[in-house]
């Protein structure tokens, strides 16, 4: 059984490892994180984590930037060191989702349910992933792990395990904080189970959660709870009046469904329509508790979406490994009875699942994570590679078309960390610049100062206004043509000169 696992958690690294480090994603929020995490290193320790798109007052915890500090520390700010961490964490999730199968159901459904997640592309997306919402599809687990420990094997000591993940899982997204009604929810429906827990226990969870989240209780203190004041006032503005978008909460789990069993509508929908007969099957059957507990794990992955506008994975990381959990005991039941159906059944999904990794992870992470499509270290790199190649010896003069429009943040971090190194020097930045980001490349404002070749690299513009980017590129042509065009991916660099 070991020499399965480890050979499924193989495979899950190079499943996660294909197209590294050309697939790395980075635009402005890794640029963003990077640059704190190395103010951190200087000694600027920091309880604030990146923002929200919630309130300029609410923020994530901060717990991502430490993660990153030591990887910085020992490879002088390299993301693709820290991609390579958050690949091998997200692959380790196959040994939590064995133990959880194991744990509800048998050693079988564990080791199906161990390369269910391995070949799955939903989870292959979030290890690709490089951003503070990654580590969530962890921490997850470690809180539903600790849930089934409790309830399923009568460990006490789950319940501290299953706050410690919960705290965790809260620091990587601050929506995540939604878990807590789940959790009171097992509390309830598994009240039976309270027995075994006593004021020892309690307490030492209540600990562990409160170390986890302690960032965020020093800034509530430092900065007088104005996170919850600006968290009512954000619950305050929703519109109660409206009811559920029940057609949306549909969506999302056929997407769900989708992107882990089978990327085809027709059967989307039928598994939809068998999983609903699952539950229902199996509340009447011995594995009652475990269907009740996979509902319940699922309905936490969906609590954010009943108030959100537009998917993202953000809201609901590890929500699909229930489904997976859930086939995985069917499946083995399968494997018992049926070989074909079992291995006709694991092909299918395996073949779907690689054909959406094959096709898209090449690409980087989908607008299900980020906004702006390509903007992966690969292209980035042959962009900076053009610019210096094209400069030689001499200074060049760089400026962008980037989000949020009129910050260098993004192509600063790349020119001091991969430019300055791979170069030996940095360019200077031209045109309008926001204050208040982060960023150090020196500014110069008048263009009389500017050498005549200049490159202006565009960024893809989702999500700006057509006429914001006609208008930047008009005043563009009034002090320089393009004298040569090239396309990286999504990425585009006009080389100009002065006219």
């Amino acid at each position: 059984m070991k020499i399965i696992l480890s050979l499924i958690f193989v495979l899950a690294l190079a499943i996660r490892f294909l197209d590294f480090p050309e697939n790395v994603n980075f635009s402005y929020d890794q640029a963003r994180d990077s640059f704190a995490t190395l103010e951190i290193l200087k000694g600027d320790l920091k309880i604030i984590g990146p923002p929200t798109t919630a309130s300029d007052k609410i923020f994530h915890g901060v717990l991502f930037y430490y993660i990153l500090a030591p990887i910085y520390f020992i490879t002088g700010g390299n993301p693709e060191a820290a991609a390579i961490f958050l690949r091998i964490l997200n692959a380790a999730g196959v040994f939590l989702v064995f133990y959880i199968a194991k744990i509800i159901f048998n050693k079988e459904a564990g080791i199906i349910g161990a390369f269910l997640f391995a070949i799955s592309y939903e989870e292959s997306q979030y290890a690709i992933f490089f951003g503070h919402p990654s580590p969530g599809a962890i921490s997850v687990l470690i809180f539903y792990l600790g849930l089934s420990l409790w309830i399923f094997k009568e460990k006490a000591y789950g319940l501290i395990v299953a706050l410690i993940g919960l705290g965790l899982t809260i620091q990587f997204e601050d929506v995540n904080a939604l878990l807590i009604f789940n959790l009171i929810l097992f509390l309830l429906i598994f009240k039976r189970k309270l027995k075994f827990l006593n004021f020892k226990i309690i307490l030492l969870g209540i600990g562990g959660f409160l170390v986890t989240v302690s960032s965020f209780i020093l800034v509530e203190i430092k900065y007088k709870f104005q996170t919850i004041s600006s968290i009512f006032n954000v619950a305050g503005s929703f519109d109660t009046s409206s009811s559920v978008n029940i057609e949306y909460i549909f969506f999302v789990i056929k997407r769900l469904i989708n992107d882990n069993f089978f990327a085809n509508a027709l059967i989307v929908n039928l598994i939809l329509i068998l999983i609903l007969g699952f539950f229902i099957y199996l509340g009447f059957k011995r594995v009652r508790d475990q269907s009740i507990f996979l509902g319940l794990w699922f309905l936490g992955g969906l609590l954010p979406h009943f108030i959100a506008t537009k998917f993202s994975y953000y809201y609901s990381p590890g929500a699909s490994v229930s489904l997976l959990i859930l086939a995985s005991f069917f499946m083995s039941v399968f494997l018992k009875k049926n070989n074909i159906l079992f291995f006709l059944i694991l092909g299918l999904i395996t073949f779907s699942n690689l054909n959406l990794i094959l096709n898209q992870n090449n690409k980087g992470v989908t607008g299900d994570f980020i906004i702006q499509p390509g903007m992966i270290l690969g292209n980035q790199k042959r962009v900076l590679d053009y610019i210096y190649l094209e400069t030689g010896n001499e200074v060049s003069a760089v400026s962008s078309l980037s989000i949020p429009l009129n910050v260098k943040t993004t192509w600063d971090y790349l020119f001091f960390w991969y430019g300055r190194e791979e170069y030996g020097k940095i360019p200077v930045w031209y045109g309008n610049n926001a204050d208040g980001f982060y960023g150090n490349l020196p500014i110069i404002r008048d263009r009389s100062e500017l050498p005549n070749t200049q490159y202006l690299i565009l960024e893809p513009p989702v999500g700006i206004e057509k006429s914001v980017v006609d208008n930047f590129l008009k005043e563009e042509y009034y002090f320089t043509k393009v004298i040569e065009e090239k396309k990286f991916g999504t990425i585009v660099v006009q080389k100009r000169e002065k006219i």
